[in-house]
């Protein structure tokens, strides 16, 4: 299994990254929610971050699922896969500024997205936010090339104490990336901590063993928001542990 650390998108890029080469990650997933560069721009400093850190795993926006988010995440596609990227994370939920738009015209939507990637030789993956197993389930059925996104911490909002390993045993069979975090199991935003591992409540142990004993062998991101680089390196080290033993 290969583990990255996330880059987030408010922040300058260059440290981060560097952070995260220092402390032994395999990649950095490059946040791109709160980007507008033009393409050109993106691919020049990617291209200049990728000599530091293979960029593999890309964090696309929450979408209004309208024909400009979808010119705008394939021409962020055209800019990235250049450099390495390879896989490129979406969420079902609507950005916050969209009305509600139907499960079906999403699906549609993703559609469109996922053709353009298989046509560049990428892969899109569907991360669970507040969706039940069984709505992802039939988006992935709908769209057999759509992978995935495993996120641990998400599916154990709300008090889910055995969440990630539900989310496992529906969509285990098509999962392309998986993000590991703790939290307190508290609801919403607001409950989405993205804390070093052992500062929240769940059992990420148990949850990577779960995952490496499906036989999934991919990418995970750790999507560590708080703590320092001590804690993130810690983190890796458990995860690392984790997966070999």
């Amino acid at each position: 299994m290969r583990i990255g650390g996330s880059t987030y998108s408010r922040e300058p890029f260059p440290k981060q990254v560097d952070e995260l080469r220092e402390s032994g990650f395999d990649y950095a997933e490059l946040d791109l929610t709160w980007l507008s560069w033009e393409p050109a721009k993106l691919q020049a400093e990617a291209e200049t971050l990728g000599k530091r850190l293979p960029l593999l795993t890309a964090h696309l926006a929450p979408s209004q699922f309208h024909d400009a988010d979808l010119a705008r995440f394939v021409g962020q596609i055209d800019a990235l896969e250049p450099v390495g990227t390879r896989i490129f994370n979406v969420h079902f939920m609507e950005a916050r500024s969209a009305p509600r738009i139907s499960p079906e015209a999403k699906t549609s939507w993703l559609r469109d997205l996922v053709k353009a990637a298989t046509d560049r030789e990428v892969t899109v993956t569907l991360e669970n936010v507040d969706e039940t197993p069984e709505v992802l389930r039939k988006v992935l059925d709908a769209v057999p090339d759509l992978r995935s996104c495993l996120d641990v911490g998400h599916a154990h909002l709300d008090k889910r104490t055995d969440g990630a390993r539900t989310y496992l045993a529906a969509l285990g069979d098509r999962i392309g990336l998986a993000h590991v975090h703790d939290n307190h199991g508290g609801h919403g935003e607001s409950g989405d901590e993205h804390l070093p591992f052992g500062q929240g409540t769940i059992d990420l142990e148990r949850d990577v063993r779960a995952l490496k004993a499906r036989g999934y062998e991919g990418h995970a991101t750790l999507e560590i928001f708080k703590g320092t680089p001590d804690d993130k390196k810690a983190c890796l080290r458990k995860m690392r542990r984790w997966c070999r033993e």
